[in-house]
């Protein structure tokens, strides 16, 4: 039986973010100014804030109306919010150095700009201008906006975020517009691709907030308040300001908590309707057909976070014969065992199998999104596990495939090839562990086993074209890593800018496919001659191939042909990096009085590449 619509009051029963996350994005339930500052008390109530995230805004309409939505999206994430709003259109004097702005610290700037912001020519009808013209006028608009938002990007502002607020009235040709060669609708969507285009070659750490996305979601009508608008240049109604706030402050959750990477899924009730093992593959509920298509709906919603990089995994209770008949045989199941990285399908608890499931991929649980329709299940894992983020579906067919489209945690703000290939890299590692049981348990040695798979190592230099993915590693990875500082795209793009400063990488293939990009390594060259390595850290997916030290010489081996003397590390513990406490020393580093590691490259020279079972190509 369907659950009764939530009511306000409901609301505030609640007693964990997510719960009332959840409740808010299926409920649909419209909020005014009160209730939204009678849920945030209650939400102040539930506990401190994880993270501070401090915001700067800098527009030309007004934001501060904003402030009760922010705060309200900041203590649903769990985040305290220090936001500071720029004078009125004073866009360009906060780019500078030593500004208001700059001086607030911001982990995020928003930029709200309007339409004629971006151009004089965009005051006017764009239908007015020759197609000619129209292609000039982008060309200007990128232009300009380069010029700006580089202006913002030179000064540590943390990530920026653009958004350029739609029109109140739909295109100036109406019905016609989509048919003309000067169309208005088909403009704005190529400077949009153009403005992605910029931020993804030119501008590092810089995010286009496409607030067309809100206006669809809501509609023209729902989006704007002329009332609101003509008299206090403020656009929103408090549902898209509450959209928008949502959407900004995500970005801040995203950047501030551990990065989720898996998606663990239950089966009945969550990826079809019924129960496979009661009602058969011929009696859940899947198909064309309502409720079966919500359920299609869903798994192909799915596959677009699969696309993003997150990794999709099955914790089901149910027999295992019964699931694979579905997996294999189901006309219009989506996701097949390909699919799935990972799979637990048995009748133990669902918190033991999340742990052995943290086991095999060797990923925290803390980067864990579980699904699940249960409450008992959902209760078990709130209880035993707190650090995973719990779902669980709605009891209305209709609402299950919208089911996390605001867990902000499953937003990303750059998307690599490592992304794109995950799932298949998680299978390649799995191949590898039955090639290695297969080697072990004919008697041969751990050796044999790295030499079969003829591994391949390609290390970089400074290559600017991995900023993106160099960024997300260090955000992401926790395990093997030294130091655990976090960089952005932007520091990293300075560190390989810094003629003082070497960033490598690594990737690594073998015999069952490339890792892609696993490894980095920042040294900073200090005087004379010696160097720091300010940080080392490696995916945990290449660990137990000996690539870290086949990594580690080749950079010694480079820093020593540059007439470094030694290298300084640091290892600096924390609750997740236990795993490489002793990596220096077992490395050959000598430990120091004052706690640091040190190598004396003039007496102690690096291993050659012939000591590892990996065949290194070095490119600068």
């Amino acid at each position: 039986m369907a659950k009764a619509r939530l009511s306000f009051n409901d609301l505030l029963q609640c007693r964990t973010r997510p719960e009332i996350r959840a409740a808010l994005a299926t409920s649909r339930m419209p909020l005014g100014l009160a209730e939204a500052q009678r849920l945030t008390d209650h939400l102040a109530g539930l506990g401190p804030a994880a993270h501070s995230l401090r915001l700067a805004v800098a527009h030309s309409y007004t934001s501060e109306l904003l402030n009760p939505w922010f705060t309200l999206a900041a203590g649903l994430e769990g985040l305290d919010l220090q936001v500071w709003h720029a004078p009125y259109g004073m866009l360009v004097q906060q780019a500078q150095e030593n500004s208001a702005l700059v001086n607030h610290r911001p982990d995020v700037t928003l930029l709200m700009l309007q339409r004629e912001d971006l151009h004089p020519d965009l005051a006017r009808p764009l239908a007015g201008l020759s197609p000619a013209r129209q292609a000039e006028l982008r060309t200007e608009v990128l232009a300009g906006l380069e010029r700006l938002v580089g202006q913002f990007r030179r000064h540590k502002v943390g990530q920026i975020v653009l958004t350029v607020l739609p029109a109140m009235q739909g295109p100036g040709l109406g019905v016609y517009d989509s048919q003309s060669d000067r169309s208005e609708s088909g403009w704005w969507s190529g400077l949009k691709a153009g403005i992605g285009s910029l931020f993804s070659e030119s501008l590092q750490s810089c995010l286009y907030l496409d607030l067309d996305e809100v206006l669809q979601q809501f509609g023209r009508s729902a989006f704007f308040d002329p009332r609101l608008w003509f008299s206090a240049r403020f656009p929103f109604t408090p549902a898209a300001a509450r959209e928008f706030a949502r959407r900004v402050v995500g970005v801040g959750a995203v950047m501030k908590f551990p990065k989720a990477k898996v998606i663990v899924l239950d089966a009945d009730n969550t990826l079809w309707g019924g129960v496979i093992g009661e009602d058969g593959i011929d009696g859940i509920k899947l198909g064309p057909d309502y409720p079966g298509n919500a359920f299609v709906a869903f798994q192909r919603r799915l596959l677009d976070y699969q696309q993003r990089g997150f990794i999709l995994a099955l914790c089901s209770k149910n027999n295992q014969a019964d699931l694979d008949e579905v997996l294999r045989e189901h006309p219009h199941q989506v996701l097949r065992d390909a699919h799935f990285a990972a799979r637990r399908v048995n009748w133990l608890p669902k918190p033991d199998n999340l742990a052995s499931l943290a086991e095999e991929l060797n990923l925290g649980l803390d980067s864990f999104i579980f699904v699940d329709d249960s409450d008992h299940e959902c209760a078990a894992v709130r209880q035993r596990w707190p650090q995973v983020e719990v779902i669980q579906t709605p009891a209305r067919p209709t609402d299950v495939p919208g089911c996390l489209e605001q867990v902000a945690r499953l937003e990303v703000l750059s998307l690599t090839a490592e992304d794109l290939a995950k799932t298949e890299m998680y299978a390649q590692e799995r191949r590898r562990r039955e090639l290695k049981e297969s080697v072990e348990s004919s008697g041969f040695e751990m050796q044999d086993y790295l030499v079969s798979l003829a591994m391949e190592m390609e290390v970089c230099f400074d290559k600017v074209a991995h900023v993106a993915r160099l960024s997300q590693m260090t955000q992401k990875t926790n395990q093997f890593n030294l130091t655990t500082r976090r960089y952005s795209e932007q520091q990293i793009q300075e560190f390989i800018s810094d003629a003082r400063c070497l960033v490598a990488d690594f990737a690594l293939a073998d015999t069952f496919g490339n890792s892609g990009i696993a490894g980095l390594a920042v040294v900073r060259l200090l005087d004379g001659h010696l160097a720091e390595l300010d940080t080392l850290l490696m995916s945990c997916r290449v660990i137990g191939r000996q690539a870290e030290s086949a990594f580690l010489h080749c950079l010694l081996r480079r820093l020593a042909a540059q007439g470094v003397r030694e290298l300084v590390a640091d290892f600096l513990p924390t609750a997740k990096n236990e795993l490489v406490r002793t990596f220096l020393p077992d490395q050959g580093f000598e430990a120091g009085a004052d706690g640091r590691y040190r190598w004396p490259l003039d007496r102690c020279p690096p291993q050659p590449e012939s000591a590892f079972p990996i065949k290194v190509a070095a490119q600068v």
